[in-house]
Order: C-alpha cells, then sequence, then structure tokens
C-alpha cells in the first residue's frame, strides 16, 4: 500500500489500534457474561458496516421474534401506508366480499369496524367467500399445546375479535365476548381455564373461585363458516357463506387504516397474530392465495429478496421452531431496514430498552447509551437483535442468537444486557 503522508499513516495505525482495543474488550465480556457457555451467535458491526466481533455468525439459530424483523421489513417494502383491510365484488343482487387476513376488525384494541360499516349500508345479499384451505389455522413447527394460549390464535383469511375469546368475571358470572360464545362455557373445578382441543367448548373456574381471574383470554377455532356466522351474529343480518377464491382482476381491494397502527403491536408486543396475518396482507396485495407457505414461496421469489434465498423462514411470528436464520442474516434485515424506513420512523416503531414494549424492563448500563431492538424467545431460547447508540454517538449494528439453553430466558437475557454494554 502506498502511504500519502506520516499523517495519514499515524491516522491509520491509530484507528487499527482502536478497533483491535475494541475487538479484545468485546471478546473478554463475551466470555464474563458467560455467552461462551451456550449455543451463541453474534454479529456486531459498526455504523460503516465494519465487523467488530462474530461468533458463529454462518451458523443457523431458531430466531423465535426476531423473525418478526424480517416480517416488518417486507411488510414495510411491499405493502402501502394504509392496510388492504377487505375485497369485494358486486355480482346481480349480491355482494361477494372476501377477507385479506388483516387481523384489525372488531380487535380488542384495534377496533376496526369499517368492513361492518360497509357491510351494514349494503342492501344486497351478503356472500362470505372463502375457501379454508387457504388458510391453515395453525403455523408449521408451532408447539401443539400452544393452541389454547392467547399468543397462538389461529390464522384466518378473516380474523374477527383476532380470533380469540375474552371472558371477563362479573363477580357471579362469566361473560364472552363476543357474546356469540356465551352458550360455550363450562364451569370447572380446575383453577385453571381451557378449551377443547377439537371445539368451542371453554372450561373456565367458578367465578367466585379462589385467586379466579378478573378476565380470561383464549383462542377460538376458526372457519369459514364460524365467521360467516359471527358477521351475521355482529350486524343482525343475513350472512351467507361460499367457497370461492378471490379473482383480483374482478374484486376491488379496500384500503383502511394505517400500516403502522399493525406494526408498533407487532414490534412492541411481539404480537404474533399480527405477524402471521400481515404475511396474508401482503398475499392480498400482490394477488397470492394463501396458505402461508405458498405466500412464503412467492415473496422468496422476489428479485428485492434474493438474500432470503439462505433462510429457512416458515412463518411472520417465529412460533415456529423450523425457521432457520443465522448471525448475518440478521444484520442484513437490519442494513435493508435502514435503507427502506428512515431513522425516525424505525427509532419510533421498534421498542427501545429501558423505555417501551417488550424491552421496557431491560436497562442499560450508562443511561447515555440507547438501543432499538427486537426480542425473540421462547423455551431455552433468547435473541435480541437491533441498533446500538452509545454516549459517544457511535452507531452499532448488533444481534445475540442464543438457543438451547438449559437455563430460563431470564438469565439468557441478562447474559445478552450484561455482554452488550460494553459498547458503552
Amino acid at each position: 500500500m502506498f502511504i500519502k503522508s506520516p499523517a495519514y499513516l499515524f491516522l491509520f495505525l491509530t484507528c487499527l489500534f482502536f478497533t483491535s482495543c475494541q475487538t479484545a474488550k468485546i471478546k473478554k465480556a463475551y466470555v464474563q457474561s458467560g455467552l461462551n457457555q451456550l449455543h451463541t451467535g453474534i454479529l456486531i458491526q459498526d455504523q460503516n458496516g465494519k465487523v467488530l466481533f462474530s461468533q458463529q455468525l454462518d451458523q443457523y439459530f431458531m430466531p423465535a421474534s426476531n423473525a418478526k424483523l424480517l416480517t416488518f421489513l417486507l411488510a414495510k417494502t411491499i405493502l402501502p401506508d394504509s392496510i388492504p383491510a377487505f375485497a369485494y365484488q358486486e355480482h346481480g343482487d349480491s355482494l361477494y366480499f372476501w377477507g385479506t387476513g388483516d387481523p384489525s376488525t372488531l380487535h380488542a384494541k384495534l377496533k376496526n369496524k369499517a368492513m361492518l360499516d360497509f357491510l351494514q349500508a349494503s342492501q344486497k345479499n351478503l356472500v362470505y367467500a372463502d375457501d379454508a384451505k387457504l388458510a391453515l389455522p395453525q403455523g408449521a413447527g408451532w408447539a401443539w399445546d400452544d393452541y389454547q394460549d392467547y399468543y397462538a390464535a389461529e390464522i384466518s383469511s378473516l380474523p374477527l375479535y383476532g380470533n380469540l375469546v375474552q371472558f371477563t368475571n362479573q363477580g357471579n358470572a362469566w361473560k364472552a365476548h363476543p357474546s356469540y360464545f356465551q352458550s360455550s362455557i363450562r364451569i370447572t373445578s380446575e383453577k385453571d381455564a381451557s378449551r377443547d382441543r377439537l371445539s368451542n367448548q371453554f372450561f373456565l373456574p367458578a367465578t367466585d373461585a379462589k385467586n379466579a381471574p378478573k378476565s380470561i383470554t383464549i383462542p377460538y377455532l376458526t372457519s369459514p363458516e364460524l365467521t360467516a356466522r359471527l358477521l351475521a351474529d355482529t350486524l343482525h343480518k343475513p350472512v351467507h357463506y361460499r367457497t370461492l377464491k378471490r379473482d383480483p382482476l374482478q374484486s376491488k381491494l379496500v384500503y383502511v387504516g394505517k400500516l403502522d397502527s399493525l406494526l408498533i403491536p407487532l414490534l412492541h408486543n411481539s404480537d404474533n397474530t399480527i405477524g402471521e396475518q400481515l404475511i396474508y396482507l401482503m398475499g392480498a396485495q400482490r394477488g397470492w392465495n394463501g396458505p402461508t407457505a405458498n405466500i412464503i414461496h412467492n415473496l422468496l421469489q422476489e428479485p428485492n429478496f434474493e438474500f432470503l434465498k439462505e433462510i429457512k423462514w416458515v412463518d411472520g411470528s417465529g412460533l415456529s421452531r423450523y425457521n432457520l436464520f443465522r448471525p448475518k442474516d440478521i444484520i442484513l434485515i437490519l442494513s435493508y431496514l435502514r435503507e427502506t424506513v428512515s431513522e425516525s420512523q424505525w427509532k419510533y416503531l421498534l421498542p427501545e430498552i429501558g423505555k417501551s414494549g417488550t424491552l421496557k424492563s431491560m436497562k442499560l448500563a450508562n443511561p447515555q447509551s440507547h438501543a432499538w431492538a427486537k426480542s425473540g424467545s421462547f423455551g431455552n431460547t433468547y435473541n435480541l437483535s437491533g441498533y446500538y447508540q452509545n454516549a459517544q454517538g457511535k452507531w452499532y449494528l448488533f444481534t445475540v442468537m442464543t438457543n438451547l439453553a438449559n437455563q430460563s430466558v431470564s438469565v439468557n437475557k441478562k447474559q445478552i444486557l450484561e455482554f452488550l454494554n460494553v459498547l458503552n
């Protein structure tokens, strides 16, 4: 190499020295945190793309909810600012309508009623068109016994109420919302609530039982026929059902609400239902039919997403144990996000450590440092990936993935946070 001047050489050697010192500090922190005793993948880059530290960056790990970073990226790339909420087609005296996967209709927090208002105003015969084969209710690689847990609500073409039933303790009785399920309540002597595996029979403890909860939320067993009945019950008018695929050329998509209204709970609350349903929204926007595997297959063929070819990606939420991402894939996703989404926007959408969402209870050692990230966890797994800005204003992209740890997730979380503090 030709060195232009002594000053240039001094600057070059100084940068090399500080980079080497920082790498040594990170390696020491890696050992002191105990992450070296786990199956761990790490990649840390500075804002210029220079790798400061890596560990098993080419090895595959289960990303858990870190997979939502990919869902976030693709949603921001494919979907417009408004949500493709439903589709319809008028034919004679009938109005045929299709779900697009929008999870916000009658959702307890999102409270979208646009489709219901549209249907209520119509004087035509309402026909809900769907095909059960186009949305498999549970993802490949989901734990089978999660079916009655709120975070594993079923996938469907037209989710209603988030595909969840909320039971409120009224003191002398349980009240179901939606009320359609009121007659499905069975009181049990068991202390924990449950649902029958193959039917919508809900077993709840007595309202006056010791430590009886104030409310219980359980997924219901979905079907297109049930969706039509729920709509009829809510609209107080007939809704018929017909097995019929949507023709994108003959039907019209209706856009309602802001995409960010889905992305905030996706990232801040790690909402699995929204993660899964965003896949269907992308399919509706492109004119692709489900189920999930078919839409993901089409996404992988998109010319702008060549970097996904080596990822094993099977769902939008990360609930599946079949998902496999490498640390270098996560960093690439974070890099693409910085190019696709403005800094002010991803700071708003991603939770910040110590301040918001699933990361609110965590705390960085230096209060002048900041980190915006996405966590991902299930049994024996905890991952944390995002952007770190230290007290001096230096930026880093980082991912720390721990799998197969025979310890509690809280211990994993503490180790990762201790390790990341070296960037202060």
